[in-house]
């Protein structure tokens, strides 16, 4: 029956700002999840993107304990124009409405709070069709709040765009579980441009030459390369096949882009120089063991230096300040990069 309440609920909105034909269809709407995500989403579409001679109303959460007795009421407040006055709601029984619905979703008191207190100004009907079309991805509610307060500027998308790069993210074969992963460290990834997301796609498989599959698991495990500059991402990829000599396969599954391309190059010369790395040649093979990348990777600086170059911090230290000023003076040589161009056109050379 809760169900069938909000519905009738937000038909009431609706007729308020003169939309009475779709009012009636959310009024028939059945009682089920469905129905009411779906009055969620058209009364946010119908109402985000219509001016109104009436003054907006928007919801903000007051500091009051959410587990008071005398219900969601007592801790929302309705800001005016002035940041320094307030009123009350017209209709309050609307306002425990709207609190009823978001708890309806799985949200607690104390998230419902912090979920108003993000851009507080903003009509509850926008917050709704974002966080409804959020739900319908999948996203837990914990992820929902945690990607509003890391990018605001999701709550300013319209639902429409939110749709679409949903769409997207489906093709990369996101499922809810990386999904989750994803909002939460890179809440960005709705908000980026369309073209730079096919850009970094491209160069994934058209220069990398990494399969569709792979280019999804890396999107889905490391999406902060969304972010990268697509010269510093070539690079690192450059210096991972051509300089350490790891495939694709390797690179994918060791979580190559979680680690910083400088990190991996201090560990890498570091026991290069120690005798303790090797170059594959062009057949693959190397005359020492070389660690595994992940291990080589994803182990922590005490460890890599203990355990696996068997040295001291100290030493490892000095390395990597006298390795920066080596890089320097050959970036300023422009030697850098060239290197790497002469060990892919020596692989090229040998294939033919």
């Amino acid at each position: 029956m809760r169900g069938f309440e909000l519905g009738r609920l937000c038909g009431q909105v609706l007729q308020r700002h003169s939309f009475a034909s779709l009012a009636c269809q959310l009024s028939s709407l059945n009682s089920s999840p469905i129905g009411f995500l779906w009055s969620l989403r058209h009364l946010g579409c119908r109402l985000v993107g219509t001016s109104s001679d009436q003054s907006e109303t928007s919801l903000c959460l007051a500091s009051s304990n959410p587990d008071s007795s005398d219900g969601p009421q007592k801790f929302l407040e309705t800001p005016t124009s002035s940041p320094t006055e307030h009123q009350s709601p017209a209709n309050p029984s609307l306002f425990e409405k709207v609190v009823d619905s978001f708890l309806d979703m799985g949200f607690s008191h104390a998230q419902i709070k912090e979920l108003f207190s993000v851009q507080p100004k903003l009509p509850s009907q926008a917050r709704f069709a974002i966080v409804s079309e959020l739900l319908l991805l999948g996203l837990n509610t914990d992820s929902i709040l945690k990607a509003l307060q890391k990018n605001t500027e999701l709550l300013r998308m319209s639902p429409k765009r939110l749709k679409n790069r949903a769409d997207l993210l489906r093709k990369f074969n996101f499922k809810e579980g990386s999904l989750n992963h994803v909002v939460i460290h890179c809440p960005s990834i709705f908000t980026l441009p369309q073209s730079k997301i096919e850009a970094v796609q491209d160069l994934l498989k058209e220069k990398c030459l990494f399969t569709g599959q792979q280019v999804s698991k890396i999107l889905q495990t490391c999406p902060t390369v969304l972010l990268e500059d697509l010269d510093d991402l070539e690079y690192a990829f450059q210096f991972a096949y051509f300089r350490m000599g790891v495939k694709h396969r390797e690179i994918v599954n060791s979580g190559f882009f979680q680690t910083s391309l400088a990190e991996i190059k201090n560990r890498t010369i570091f026991l290069e120089r120690l005798g303790l790395y090797q170059t594959p040649d062009k057949k693959g093979q190397t005359q020492i063991v070389n660690p595994k990348l992940k291990t080589l990777i994803r182990i922590s600086e005490t460890d890599f230096v203990t355990k696996i170059a068997c040295s001291t911090i100290e030493e490892y230290e000095i390395f990597k300040k006298l390795l920066v000023r080596e890089e320097q003076k050959r970036n300023e040589d422009g030697t850098l990069k060239i290197e790497l161009s002469d060990i892919e056109s020596d692989e090229e050379s040998d294939t033919e």
